[in-house]
């Protein structure tokens, strides 16, 4: 959660992490990591607010892949929310800003700091388990050439993406209605995004990465799914589908749980306000007034 004062730019992060079991249900272990922090502007240095926002979102992916690294015991996949892109977006070596506070996490300089951070801690996990980023939005189409031909002009392909085709296709059933997994394609350094297509670093073990869609149910939309390196597709249909089991509402059900136990509520907010001391100015106006 963040939230713009006229003071501040105040921000919330919980990140929440359980290891669940079928044949052990009643053992199911949660994990949670939170941190809070500010940005006030200075006389000599204010920045836009989507640096804030940018900021926020690493230090938020920072808090997921710690709490997912102490659930992990005995597990054999771990799900993440967003795609494995999403998790390695956000690379520079700009200064973090010096009106920027952070409970927790004040040994970071630079953006390229956390970035580093998220990078160690996600190849820390691939070592242990199957990592699965399951992607409800997204950053990037890998499908688009590969369902159009040559001969489709550029302006349609700019104004579509994989799952505004790959849902026309089912429609028009050239997919099937149950739960399915296309051919999966995979994704080498060059064709990654900038700057991530040109970072002096090595990328490997989570590029070349596999990139696939999955329909859990026959109902709900397809999901983009990434995996650090490369499978072959009896091997998705082996990792994907040790899941299905917990996806009977078309999305799984372990990141639906957690999702709602990381939301702050507004009483959250206020204590979070009151500790970083930001619940009241020496005029005596509340800042909570501002969003309440």
């Amino acid at each position: 959660m963040i939230k713009k004062l006229s003071l501040a730019t105040v921000y919330a992060i919980q990140a929440v992490s359980a290891n669940i079991s079928l044949r052990e249900s009643k053992s199911c272990k949660f994990v949670i990591k939170c941190t809070s922090g500010y940005y006030i502007p200075t006389l000599s240095e204010v920045i836009p607010e989507e640096l804030v926002i940018r900021i926020t979102q690493l230090l938020s992916r920072v808090l997921e892949v710690d709490s997912v690294l102490e659930v992990i015991d005995s597990a054999e996949v771990a799900l993440f929310d967003g795609s494995l892109i999403s998790f390695l977006w956000g690379y520079s070596s700009r200064p973090l800003p010096k009106g920027f506070r952070s409970t927790g996490y004040s040994n970071f300089s630079n953006l390229r700091d956390v970035w580093y951070e998220i990078f160690r801690k996600i190849t820390e996990i691939v070592k242990l388990v199957k990592p699965l980023f399951i992607a409800k939005t997204l950053r990037r189409s890998y499908y688009i050439d590969i369902l159009l031909s040559e001969e489709t002009p550029k302006e349609i392909k700019s104004e579509v993406n994989d799952l505004i085709l790959i849902n026309m296709l089912r429609r028009f059933g050239k997919l099937p209605k149950q739960p399915y997994i296309l051919q999966p394609v995979y994704i080498t350094t060059d064709k990654l995004p900038k700057p991530l297509n040109s970072l002096n670093i090595n990328l490997s073990p989570l590029i070349p990465m596999t990139v696939t869609y999955v329909a859990f149910n026959h109902s709900t939309q397809p999901y983009q799914v990434s995996i650090p390196g490369v499978w072959g597709v009896d091997e998705l249909v082996d990792i994907i589908s040790s899941i299905y089991t917990y996806s009977h509402t078309g999305y799984p059900d372990p990141l639906r749980v957690v999702h709602s136990k990381s939301k702050l509520s507004t009483e959250e907010f206020k204590y979070v306000l009151y500790k970083l001391g930001l619940n009241s100015i020496p005029t005596g106006r509340e800042l909570l007034g501002e969003f309440l």
